[in-house]
């Protein structure tokens, strides 16, 4: 069995870290604020701070090539098109309910639902980034 790249290992300790901070987030919550969403994006920020210095403290060699530049780049379309047809279906949907009047602005929370909507949308596209140079690297193989 072949040893992981130094690209690899972060891409596998970006992703746990993903799911132990946005899972929780997602699936746990009990009630949307902007707190939370400020707490998450520190805790991601961190967690990834602190596993990625690991990673390079412990990885010798750390050199790309131009796979990974390529890899990269498929990662970073295949996010920007996840993101892009979330946004598509997600306005589309606002658009059906606001119709539908199913939509009433003056509900408070109502801003907070979108917050935690469109942040989903970035959570998911940054996970399809992810799980697609991981799934490269290991078609290259």
């Amino acid at each position: 069995m072949a040893t992981l790249s130094y690209r690899e290992k972060s891409l596998y300790a970006s992703l746990a870290a993903e799911f132990v901070v946005y899972g929780p987030y997602f699936f746990l919550h009990q009630q949307n604020s902007v707190n939370n969403v400020a707490g998450v994006i520190v805790g991601i920020i961190a967690l990834q701070s602190v596993l990625q210095a690991i990673i390079a403290l412990v990885t010798r060699n750390r050199v790309t090539d131009e796979r990974d530049h390529l890899i990269e780049l498929r990662g970073y379309r295949a996010g920007y098109l996840t993101i892009a047809t979330l946004m598509v279906v997600g306005l589309g949907m606002l658009w059906f309910h606001a119709t539908m009047g199913h939509i009433h602005l003056e509900n408070r929370q109502a801003g907070l639902h979108f917050l935690s909507v469109f942040f989903g949308m970035l959570i998911i596209a940054d996970i399809v980034k992810t799980a697609t140079q991981i799934v490269s690297y290991r078609r290259a193989l």
